[in-house]
């Protein structure tokens, strides 16, 4: 499933709607500059797969607000974290993340994503970018986007079909925190980050 959510957050063709606010822009401008990079450049991506990395650098993470991502992902347990387990929790979700996005992108086979138009929200710092992803010979999935501004808009949570990402992780983060700690997660975190490098 967290796979799905992040394969979701990949660029697709067919972007509707007018981008009539930042937080909607924002979206679909770095959704349609990862496109381009899959579409145009697929085969330096092949032979080169650190540029694929150096792209998703580029144009995905400064839309992100991994920490907040980390602080809900991690829930209640947040508080029993010290203050250098923190940037170690940010730090290690943020590779986790990244990992399983250009794990996605890798396996991309096409697919379309329509906007909705922007619907304001009743907070003026919140923001939320619906849209539609038509699957290659599969079902049409809903995709959310949840947005907030803090010195600039930056997402910190999406939804596949109605199961927020952050949600998905939190539950696992739980049972790992449980066991062994806020120690015990990061050491479960940085084994499977390690085997992704």
């Amino acid at each position: 499933v967290v796979a799905l959510a992040m394969a979701a957050t990949l660029p697709f063709a067919g972007l509707a709607a007018a981008a009539d606010h930042p937080a909607q822009e924002l979206v679909v401008s770095s959704t349609t500059e990862m496109l381009d990079v899959l579409k145009n450049e697929s085969d330096r991506i092949a032979a080169e797969p650190e540029y694929l990395n150096a792209k998703v650098e580029e144009i995905v993470v400064p839309n992100i607000d991994f920490e907040t991502m980390t602080k809900l992902a991690v829930g209640k347990f947040w508080r029993q974290a010290d203050a250098g387990q923190r940037p170690e929790l940010v730090t290690e979700f943020k590779t986790l993340l990244l990992n399983t996005y250009t794990s996605a992108m890798t396996e991309y086979s096409g697919g379309t994503i329509s906007f909705e138009p922007f619907r304001p929200e009743e907070r003026e710092d919140r923001a939320v970018v619906r849209s539609t992803f038509d699957q290659s010979g599969g079902q049409d999935v809903p995709v959310t986007y949840k947005l907030r501004d803090k010195e600039g808009w930056s997402i910190y949570d999406i939804e596949v079909d109605g199961l927020s990402l952050v949600t998905s992780y939190r539950t696992a983060f739980a049972s790992e925190i449980r066991k062994g700690g806020v120690a015990g997660l990061l050491e479960t975190l940085e084994k499977r980050n390690a085997r992704r490098s």
